[in-house]
């Protein structure tokens, strides 16, 4: 791969960013935003995995993985509540991303 091919790579990332709602991709990682994620959360068809996060501004993690890849947003406490209704069996993350009984309104 030469430097031409690694920008047009890049490029078509950052246009999906824009476009698509991902916000970074890191491995085998895709942070993606709210809207984007709740847009493609059903076609997960089992419950994704809730996580407390450390942080005060966005205390939740919610993520599923498909084809080896983990999806996932961050989200507010009153996102959580706006669109899941709170958050039941929350299970702090420990590395292993364990699922907590989620479910959806």
């Amino acid at each position: 791969m030469n430097i031409k091919e690694v920008s047009k790579a890049v490029q078509a990332i950052r246009l999906a960013g824009n476009e698509d709602g991902i916000i970074s991709i890191r491995g085998k990682e895709v942070l993606l935003n709210n809207e984007t994620f709740e847009s493609v959360l059903p076609e997960y068809r089992i419950k994704p995995i809730i996580a407390n996060r450390e942080s005060e501004e966005y205390p939740y993690e919610l993520s599923f993985i498909s084809d080896n890849v983990i999806y996932y947003s961050i989200y507010t406490s009153e996102r959580m509540e706006e669109k899941f209704g709170g958050i039941p069996n929350i299970r702090k993350l420990n590395g292993s991303r364990e699922s907590s009984g989620f479910s959806c309104k």
